[in-house]
């Protein structure tokens, strides 16, 4: 169950290495410890390109999930998807709320995780209710959890 990360930012401002183990749990929490998952971590300008480009929408957003995953594929380790985080966006969003940026940076990940597992609050209330109870699950499982908050409302 590999985790890919890689960030197009240098340097990082956050530890990668740490981000990574905390895929790796949030993976195998989710019954997904087979899959591969990719996470990248890109500036405003980039993201604004994928959000046009996947989106149709010219401005940056704080992640955006690609998911990869097929039903019909063969057993085996698959690919679960793609995450991508900007940091810029991010490190505003973790300013204005008052929490640090890596702290931030795990409400990030766990929202475009629980997009990659099938979930999306645009497809109506009550698929956002249970994104948002997946989302707690998930932000609860870290010993800090009090401090974090679901990205979906």
């Amino acid at each position: 169950m590999p985790v890919l990360l890689r960030s197009e930012v240098r340097p990082a401002p956050v530890p990668l290495a740490t981000l990574r183990k905390i895929a790796t749990a949030l993976l195998r929490h989710a019954g997904k410890q087979q899959c591969e998952l990719s996470i990248l971590f890109v500036n405003d300008t980039r993201m604004t390109e994928l959000n046009r480009t996947y989106r149709s929408k010219n401005t940056p957003t704080n992640v955006l999930s690609f998911p990869m995953l097929d039903a019909t594929a063969l057993p085996g380790p698959q690919l679960l998807g793609d995450i991508v985080i900007s940091l810029d966006t991010a490190a505003r969003e973790a300013a204005g709320g008052g929490i640090s940026l890596s702290d931030h940076l795990r409400v990030l990940l766990v929202h475009g995780l629980v997009h990659l597992l099938g979930y999306d609050h645009e497809r109506g209330p009550e698929e956002a209710a249970a994104m948002l109870a997946m989302e707690k699950d998930f932000l609860a499982r870290f010993d800090d959890a009090h401090n974090l908050a679901p990205l979906s409302k």
